[in-house]
């Protein structure tokens, strides 16, 4: 049975280029997967600003666009999150608690549907050391180790942590708009953290959080790359020479 594949909104808007990774993955692991064209957003947004109306109404959109029996695959930890643990108290209703319920049970994020697939039949590679960003909602939905797990493949990669004092990027969704400074405060400690590992970037589940980390390490002092895992799972070993 094939796949159904969300792609949330920012990355389709902000960061095509981990959907044609996921999509390259898909293929190269030689699984049919269906892009339904009328998904749009979970509705994450609107239910962490309180809004629960245009939450509910854009989660009935989702439980049509993806009705059906096939594993619905989704490379953010947030979005999964949102549909497997909020979509059950937004439901009203014994019919519809139960159409969640079944939809619940059949999304997965990217990093535990590669876990559960085992050994790619490839060898990713990446001369350095990357920081395995510890996304509040990777760590709630229980995907970091599967992800530990996927990337041990990756040749010549060393995976590093920080402290856990670090508990959050300072992103949170609309909590960097309702609180832009200390929002910015949060990710440039996040982001001293990781410069004083050495290493060269970050790699995550949830590319929301990057995208705010990325704007922070503009910064002329600070060198970072930022990466979803699906972009480092898809590099070749031995990937060319920059020109």
């Amino acid at each position: 049975m094939g796949l159904k594949l969300f792609i949330p909104c920012f990355l389709d808007q902000c960061a095509p280029q981990v959907a044609n990774a996921v999509a390259e993955l898909l293929t190269r692991l030689g699984v049919a997967a269906h892009y339904p064209a009328e998904q749009t957003c979970c509705g994450q947004f609107a239910w962490t600003a309180g809004d629960p109306a245009t939450a509910r109404r854009l989660m009935r959109h989702f439980l049509r666009v993806f009705a059906g029996p096939e594993t619905i695959l989704c490379p953010s930890a947030s979005c999964t999150y949102m549909v497997r643990h909020c979509y059950p108290q937004l439901a009203e209703g014994w019919r519809e608690q139960r159409a969640v319920a079944a939809l619940a049970s059949r999304i997965m994020e990217l990093g535990e549907w590669l876990a559960g697939w085992g050994p790619l039949p490839w060898t990713p590679g990446f001369d350095g050391s990357l920081v395995l960003h510890q996304s509040c909602k990777a760590r709630q939905l229980g995907v970091l180790d599967g992800a530990r797990e996927v990337l041990s493949q990756v040749k010549g990669l060393e995976l590093l942590t920080i402290s856990s004092y670090y508990t959050c990027c300072g992103f949170g969704g609309t909590f960097g708009l309702q609180h832009p400074g200390l929002s910015r405060d949060m990710g440039e400690a996040f982001l001293a953290a990781v410069s004083a590992t050495g290493a060269s970037g970050l790699v995550s589940l949830d590319y929301s959080c990057l995208l705010h980390l990325q704007g922070l390490g503009r910064a002329p002092a600070r060198d970072l790359n930022f990466y979803h895992l699906a972009e480092i799972m898809t590099r070749p070993e031995n990937p060319p020479s920059p020109v």
